[in-house]
């Protein structure tokens, strides 16, 4: 009996042991994501995701709000996008923060309207996508000309929507940020009229992720937050390749104006912190004012991932 049992542990100990099953974690990127695009690419993220026993599910993060319930971690949004979510999604916390950017964004105008001066787009009309920074830009920059968005005529589409209407002249201008900004000023009816910079803004970009799915699993966000910088110093020491693989990812965009886009960004990763949250009141403020947001938008209530 000893023995027939040494022997059955024997034969159970050689028998190998079956792996945990590895745990779904679903990434929403969009097209512009860059440092994503890069990573993913370039096979800086999964392995270790993989090794910390996780599946890495992609996809394409469009314009529909639900999709940013339905995953793990967003890729890069706007600055201003988590003022429009945060109140649908209150469990999507920050925790990176890219840029500054500013001139990542911009007005253009058509030459054939002759306007030289925010202050000229009085009475015109200009396209802008309702949700994100470059709204926050033509708020900015109208304040300045101490103008308010009831001066003008604006048109809310998303920028597929406002780059056709810009090159059919049916607006004058647009307001837009990169890569729409760089081919668009690369249009031969363009001008640029201002940029984020001009305007004082910083134009950070912000990671986030659900903060129920980090809790259960703090371990993935130092490993997304190394395959960023990764991807940010690939980028540097790479910008002709970098570039040309964006390009693919962009409809074939021209190299060139890829290159001038990698330009215009600061690829710098840190944590988000309090100064964030501040500037997303801010912009919320801005928002409310113009009657873009509900009044109330409590920006200090959205999670920071340290």
């Amino acid at each position: 009996m000893l023995a027939g049992g040494i022997t059955a542990l024997l034969a159970a100990a050689a028998k190998p042991s079956r792996a945990a099953a590895p745990r779904t974690l679903r990434i929403s990127a969009q097209e512009s994501s860059i440092l994503f695009q890069i990573a993913r690419s370039r096979n800086l993220l999964e392995p270790a995701l993989h090794n910390a026993g996780f599946e890495t599910v992609w996809s394409t993060l469009g314009h529909s709000p639900v999709e940013m319930g339905q995953v793990d971690f967003l890729s890069d949004v706007a600055e201003a996008v988590p003022t429009f979510i945060h109140r649908v999604f209150p469990d999507l916390a920050l925790y990176a923060a890219e840029g500054p950017s500013p001139h990542a964004l911009g007005i253009l105008t058509r030459k054939d309207r002759n306007i030289t001066s925010v202050r000229a787009l009085a009475g015109r009309s200009v396209c802008v996508a309702k949700s994100g920074s470059a709204l926050d830009l033509l708020i900015r920059s109208l304040q300045q000309a101490d103008l308010k968005l009831s001066d003008i005529h604006t048109i809310f589409l998303p920028e597929p929507g406002c780059l056709q209407a810009f090159r059919t002249g049916s607006v004058d201008a647009w307001a837009t940020f990169d890569p729409f900004l760089t081919f668009g000023r690369a249009l031969p009816e363009a001008a640029v009229l201002t940029d984020g910079a001009a305007a004082g803004m910083q134009y950070n970009r912000y990671y986030m992720a659900n903060r129920n799915f980090v809790r259960d699993n703090p371990q993935t966000v130092p490993l997304i937050r190394t395959a960023l910088k990764d991807a940010a110093a690939w980028i540097a020491a790479n910008r002709d390749e970098a570039a040309k693989t964006l390009s693919e990812h962009w409809q074939n965009m021209p190299v060139e104006i890829v290159s001038q886009v990698l330009r215009s960004r600061t690829f710098s990763i840190r944590p988000a912190d309090q100064s964030d949250i501040a500037a997303l009141q801010d912009i919320a403020a801005r928002y409310t004012a113009a009657g873009i947001l509900a009044p109330g938008s409590d920006m200090s209530t959205i999670p920071l991932i340290a």
